[in-house]
């Protein structure tokens, strides 16, 4: 079976329903679970219109994260699917879709909020997007706080003691480096892809380097390959950074982070009907079923495991 850590399945947009049509595309695809992310931030950024980048075009007013969280989860609870709490909830045979908010900026100085996403069946939560909030800095803009901040220590402890999946996707290499000494779970990126230099886009800044990759491994966690800035290479390019990721890895340590529908996946990857490629891809690498199942789901579920106990 196959598990999708990050995706925005079928409501990509700020406002408006899930689009079910994506969503049923799951089965046939042989996907279990969907790992569908709530953007925090998403009433203050946009996309620049030459760089195509997102980037923050102001700050948010107060309440203004939290509501829109809290909008994106109840279309996602009212999308007609089951909703993943527990690892044993996942079935190969009856899909669903375990609930993620990317960015803390919902936050406000207020850990109890991680306590209201926890009861709403929250079990993945991004430190930060593209806002340089007040957990730490992000890849994308120049650092602010030196890497984690206290407060963002005390939500990584939160997350640790309420059984919610950690993911320090869009963190800079020094907030991690916070993170790893702070928590006492796995934590994963969940949609990133190994720096590559001398190729092009291979210093993207969204790209991580080894370093940074070790601390994910060390903590015990994983890293899911992306496809969303793969312009040239687009589908295979994700295979093929999929590949580069368990090379230098292990097998143990790689997943599928798609990004569904943002950027390039827009049009290579606007629903789940091309997952089975990546599995296929993996097999003709010669790789064993043991092995696929690991990358296509057990990592993910190992993290999930650990972090629930």
């Amino acid at each position: 079976m196959i598990i999708d850590m990050h995706t925005h399945a079928g409501r990509p947009q700020r406002t408006g329903d899930v689009d079910r049509r994506v969503l049923a595309t799951m089965r046939p695809a042989g996907v279990a679970a969907a790992v569908v992310s709530a953007i925090a931030d998403i009433p203050a950024i946009r996309r620049d219109p030459v760089s195509r980048r997102l980037m923050k075009v102001r700050d948010p007013e107060a309440g203004e994260c939290l509501a829109a969280v809290h909008g994106y989860l109840d279309s996602f609870t009212s999308a007609g699917m089951r909703i993943a709490r527990e690892p044993t909830d996942i079935s190969a045979d009856d899909p669903s879709l375990v609930l993620a908010v990317e960015g803390c900026d919902f936050l406000e100085g207020n850990l109890d909020r991680l306590d209201i996403m926890a009861e709403r069946g929250v079990r993945s939560i991004q430190l930060t997007h593209y806002l340089v909030n007040e957990t730490g800095d992000i890849q994308t803009e120049p650092p602010v706080h030196g890497g984690l901040t206290p407060f963002g220590a005390d939500a990584v402890r939160r997350m640790n003691q309420r059984g919610i999946i950690l993911d320090v996707a869009h963190c800079s290499e020094d907030t991690v480096k916070g993170v790893a000494r702070v928590a006492t779970r796995p934590f994963l990126c969940t949609h990133a892809n190994l720096k590559e230099p001398g190729h092009p886009d291979g210093d993207h800044p969204r790209y991580i380097s080894p370093d940074y990759a070790r601390m994910i491994v060390e903590s015990g966690g994983v890293l899911g390959a992306w496809i969303a800035v793969l312009q040239r290479e687009k589908l295979p390019g994700m295979i093929r950074h999929l590949f580069r990721a368990i090379d230098a890895l292990g097998i143990d340590h790689v997943g599928i982070g798609s990004d569904l529908p943002a950027g390039v996946a827009k049009t290579e990857m606007p629903d789940f009907s091309r997952h089975p490629e990546i599995v296929a891809a993996m097999l003709d690498r010669g790789m064993s079923a043991e092995e696929v199942e690991k990358v296509c789901s057990g990592n993910w579920l190992r993290v999930f495991q650990a972090v629930r106990a």
